[in-house]
């Protein structure tokens, strides 16, 4: 078999191609693969302290840089903890 890859290497793969160089985040384990993954690509993992923080940057920062703005959140209240910020960027149309 070839080289195998994780599915945190192609979430990261993904967002490179996007031109994502920046990735919001409250860590979890969930998630770990993916900022493994962004560490591989040179994608920045930013570390907040909530994860309603990490949207919240990731709205701000897709309004300042007219980019794609990307939290990473684990499940259950990782998400939930989160949406309020996807609701203001849905609400604005932000990129995020």
């Amino acid at each position: 078999m070839g080289d195998m890859v994780t599915g945190g290497q192609l979430v990261a793969r993904m967002l490179k191609k996007e031109g994502v160089r920046h990735i919001f985040t409250l860590s979890g384990l969930h998630v770990a693969p993916i900022y493994a993954g962004c560490v591989e690509e040179g994608i920045q993992v930013i570390d907040t302290r909530h994860e309603q923080a990490a949207a919240h940057a990731a709205d701000a920062y897709a309004r300042v840089t007219r980019g794609v703005g990307v939290a990473v959140v684990t499940a259950g209240p990782g998400v939930t903890d989160a949406l309020t910020g996807v609701a203001n960027a849905h609400a604005a149309s932000s990129p995020m």
